[in-house]
């Protein structure tokens, strides 16, 4: 672009030389030609600082313009980097939050064929009732999976003390009608499921009392425990009355939350029963204890004895011994008595 206007400028320089030139070849006299040829000079003078001024000028406008584009660039590159920046980290996050999304599908999913499956929902619900008793009571007031005389197994038993003490607890879900009561739009189907899920509960309870209450080996009831709290209260709720026949049947329905109060009871049962059976073993002891002083007071009184009995033997000795002393001392000195010998 300099270039383009120096070239310009130097025809429009050439172009007024030659236009000078001409008024002088025209004018009248030597005298004026060389006058104007001298104003020619001054002013071609002046132009050409003019013409160096100008170029100065160019070359710095163009610098500060090369400077300026440069930090305009440096600056656009900056803010287009960190543009880009800012863009892979949304980026980055989308592709987390859509990992996510996609894991939680998945567990969805897993957690759903969990539930629809019969076996690891009977598994589930054992976990969480082994979790929930192994946080209150010791690992040796309550066995899992516990065979019972009849051979029936149930899923926790609690030993707590005699037999009408231990308490069986079995784990049951009642999800599948459940959900279908809970799921379904239609009415009449939703009628059917509900059947379901009464016939459920009460075959359960009975299931219940049949099996886990044996006299002489059982306390006279028995624990239903319900895994899921919507379906434990579905049946506080229901109106077929399920608890009532659950007491007519010994049969006590628990949920994560009841049964832990529950065993919070019985763990004070335990404790208090423990300290019973520790303070009659401290009476037993200090019983023994007593025995065993009475004993060393008979011994120390049969020894005090002896020891007094020995005293008042060697204060005797003591005597014995004085009186042979005396005795010799006057045997040695001659000390006799003629009418009635030694002196007593």
């Amino acid at each position: 672009m300099e270039n383009t206007i120096l070239v310009i400028l130097g025809v429009l320089v050439l172009f007024f030389l030659f236009f000078i030139y001409k008024k002088i070849d025209q004018g009248k006299g030597p005298d004026d030609a060389g006058a104007k040829y001298a104003v020619l000079l001054d002013k071609f003078d002046t132009l050409a600082k003019s013409t160096e001024d100008l170029r100065a000028n160019l070359n710095k406008s163009q610098i500060d313009l090369s400077e300026k584009l440069t930090n305009k660039q440096n600056t656009s590159e900056k803010e287009i980097k960190s543009d880009l920046s800012k863009l892979n980290e949304s980026l980055a996050v989308i592709v987390t939050a859509q990992r996510e999304l996609n894991d939680l599908k998945t567990s969805v999913i897993d957690f759903k064929n969990l539930f629809n499956n019969q076996t690891t929902r009977g598994r589930l619900g054992n976990d969480s009732l082994k979790a929930i008793v192994s946080d209150v009571l010791n690992k040796r007031y309550f066995k899992m999976e516990h065979t019972l005389s009849n051979g029936k197994r149930v899923d926790c038993f609690l030993f707590l003390g005699e037999p009408h003490e231990c308490v069986a607890i079995d784990s049951k879900f009642a999800w599948e009608n459940y959900t279908k009561l809970v799921t379904e739009k239609d009415e009449q189907l939703k009628k059917v499921h509900s059947k379901n899920f009464i016939d459920d509960i009460n075959k359960h309870i009975k299931d219940i009392s049949d099996r886990y209450i044996i006299d002489k080996e059982t306390a006279p009831f028995a624990l239903m425990y319900v895994a899921s709290e919507g379906v434990y209260q579905a049946i506080m709720n229901s109106d077929k009355e399920f608890t009532k026949l659950a007491r007519e049947k010994n049969v006590v329905i628990v949920s994560p939350n009841t049964i832990f109060g529950f065993l919070k009871t019985y763990r004070l049962f335990i404790d208090n029963k423990e300290m019973s059976e520790k303070a009659d073993t401290i009476q037993i002891e200090f019983g023994k204890i007593y025995e065993e002083i009475i004993r060393f007071a008979e011994r120390f009184s049969a020894i005090d004895k002896r020891n007094t009995q020995l005293t008042e033997d060697f204060r005797k000795l003591q005597i014995s011994v004085d009186q042979i002393t005396r005795r010799s001392e006057r045997v040695k000195n001659l000390e006799f008595d003629k009418k009635t010998g030694i002196e007593k």
